[in-house]
């Protein structure tokens, strides 16, 4: 019987939402490199075999696994190394962390997909973007999985909701309605509103409301300069800053309102049918395929990115929860058992 192991050789510990639950599905180890990864997993993903190795090697996983996935690209150099230096031919999986209709301007990372020798779609929107790019057909091998990372945390909701209500919501005004900001990071397709946006955000955030703001883990990584600039010396009481806190379905399930731009966040909120807002500061054309999930809220244009929250405020009684389950179901398909996803997935391993 083949060995399987998960990897994460990355130090962004968003990577954990997506390859822990996937492990704890396959029941397999997962390996990580970065000590703060360790100690996250450890308390978030107390159900996942989570190891740690300081020294994470090929030689290593190559001594006892003949099956790797990551949430990761896995490069052709990889494979070469493994198969030159230690002599054996190990499958290396890709497993996407998000959904999102990143992609159409900048191409590069869907093209990473045609060099796996497996990857784990979600859904028929991902195939049809693969198939839009002429990646699809020229994939090796692929498989269906859903949103098994929602199914991850439905088996363990209560537990994971005490996590959040202890960690953020009893530290917010019951009484309130409490929006969530998540904003993307500044990729090579432009993609961020946050160091356009948040200055304006937490300055005007009315008392009627929660702010929650999650940034990605890149905005600091990738930008550290602009970052920190875009900070406002002051962050109002009814402000949450939530960093370093991988669960996103605990924290989208007690959140009334999304605002975002074009997070994989975005895709997962859909799944709780409530009002979405959307900022796109470069003000894309309507039609651009970029913003197909944008049409599942509001899109909040340039002019109205000062006045964000009264624009909230006006429009939050608006429904799209036809939409949103539409392209829910067209993202991620239907709901399944944890059990038939495990056997499908070794099956095809």
């Amino acid at each position: 019987m083949k060995k399987i192991a998960a990897v994460n050789f990355s130090t962004s510990y968003h990577l954990l939402d997506h390859i822990a639950p996937l492990a704890y599905i396959l029941d397999i180890p997962l390996f990580v490199e970065d000590e703060k990864s360790f100690n996250l997993l450890k308390t978030y993903y107390p159900q996942v075999k989570s190891h740690l190795n300081t020294n994470l090697s090929f030689k290593f996983l190559a001594k006892d696994f003949d099956t790797l996935i990551s949430c990761n690209y896995w490069f052709l150099e990889d494979k070469f190394l493994i198969e030159n230096f230690y002599n054996k031919n190990i499958k290396l999986v890709f497993c996407p962390h998000g959904n999102s209709d990143k992609g159409h301007i900048n191409k590069a990372n869907m093209l990473a997909y045609a060099t796996q020798d497996m990857v784990l779609l979600y859904g028929d929107h991902m195939k049809d973007l693969l198939k839009t790019l002429n990646v699809y057909k020229k994939l090796k091998k692929h498989l269906t999985i859903g949103n098994f990372r929602l199914e991850y945390y439905k088996k363990f909701k209560k537990f994971y909701d005490d996590i959040a209500y202890k960690k953020i919501f009893s530290k917010l005004n019951k009484n309130k309605k409490t929006i969530l900001y998540a904003p993307t990071w500044k990729d090579l397709e432009n993609s961020s509103s946050f160091f356009q946006i948040l200055k304006n955000l937490t300055r005007d955030i009315s008392k009627d409301f929660n702010l929650i703001i999650k940034p990605h883990p890149n905005l600091e990584k990738k930008h550290p300069v602009e970052f920190y600039q875009a900070l406002p010396k002051t962050m109002p009481s009814n402000v949450f800053w939530l960093d370093e806190f991988p669960l996103i379905y605990p924290l989208l399930n007690n959140c009334d309102i999304y605002l975002g731009d074009f997070s994989s966040i975005g895709y997962d909120f859909l799944y709780f049918q409530r009002p979405m807002f959307f900022l796109d500061p470069f003000e894309r054309k309507k039609s651009e395929p970029s913003l197909f999930l944008h049409h599942c809220g509001h899109r909040i244009k340039k002019d109205n990115c000062s006045n964000i929250i009264s624009f909230i405020q006006k429009n939050e009684n608006s429904h799209f929860k036809d939409k949103q389950k539409k392209v829910y179901e067209y993202a991620f398909g239907k709901s399944f058992k944890i059990e038939t996803l495990k056997k499908e997935i070794l099956k095809n391993l």
